[in-house]
């Protein structure tokens, strides 16, 4: 593998009407203020409670239109952001999951729901990302048969990879840090941002401007994930994997406590 400088992307993850309008507001003046373009992950049609934060806004879809329009990545994310199964699938990061463990025929449903909501609205999409990273083979039949997505914002590996038929950009931090090399994509969640999380944000910006691309720029994928990527996979995954045994015997201890 050919070592390079790290590159960066942003993915702002759960865009909808009822989102935190001042908190998207300021993210957005900032990428303005450096002139990045990241993906936003927009819900088509939002029914998690969590998530109705505002009023709900007449003028969202316009303002997506306009993310489009500045070359920002509008990404297809989920129909209704609803966890129904507790599979991980592809990509376990949580147990939680819209689509992991659904039927292909009710997947199907949701997505070309979702993405006809889309075409409504004028936005055109080439990238999935799935809520709480949680999919399965089923999900990327649907997008295959229903949609014009070719990305799959996700996977853990160290660059850019093909697989089932897709590309894969990887998505790993949900932080800023610098890294030597790689493409590593940074989600964010603006609705939860602290105010000690913008100014990390802008300081980050500011230093690794020239470092962060869109997914547009990314021209170069594997044909498989090399043997370093698996290896980087591996400790993530043990990572994983030691974080949710310490946080199910913390539950347990609570509950004989109680």
């Amino acid at each position: 593998m050919k070592v390079m400088s790290a590159k960066y992307i942003i993915r702002l993850d759960d865009a909808c009407p009822t989102m935190d309008k001042n908190k998207w507001n300021r993210i957005e003046d900032l990428l303005n203020k450096y002139d990045i373009k990241p993906i936003v992950a927009v819900i088509p049609n939002n029914n998690d409670p969590q998530l109705i934060i505002d009023n709900s806004d007449n003028s969202f879809w316009n303002k997506v239109r306009l993310w489009q329009m500045k070359g920002w990545e509008i990404a297809l994310h989920g129909y209704d952001h609803l966890y129904i199964t507790t599979k991980g699938g592809l990509v376990p990061k949580n147990n939680d999951s819209e689509f992991a463990g659904v039927t292909l025929a009710n997947q199907e449903e949701k997505i070309t729901k979702g993405i006809n909501i889309f075409k409504e609205n004028q936005i055109n999409t080439k990238i999935w990302v799935a809520p709480s990273h949680s999919f399965d083979e089923n999900t990327l039949i649907a997008l295959k048969k229903h949609t014009n997505v070719e990305i799959i914002s996700d996977g853990i590996a160290l660059r850019p990879f093909k697989k089932y038929s897709f590309k894969w950009i990887p998505q790993q931090l949900c932080d800023f840090k610098y890294l030597p090399f790689g493409v590593w994509t940074i989600c964010l969640h603006p609705n939860t941002l602290k105010d000690e999380r913008f100014l990390e944000m802008e300081k980050f910006l500011r230093k690794y401007r020239t470092k962060i691309i869109s997914a547009s720029d990314v021209t170069s994928y594997q044909e498989r994930e090399s043997l370093i990527d698996k290896i980087y996979a591996f400790f993530y995954w043990m990572r994983i994997t030691l974080i949710k045994t310490l946080y199910a015997f913390y539950l347990k201890f609570k509950r004989i406590l109680k």
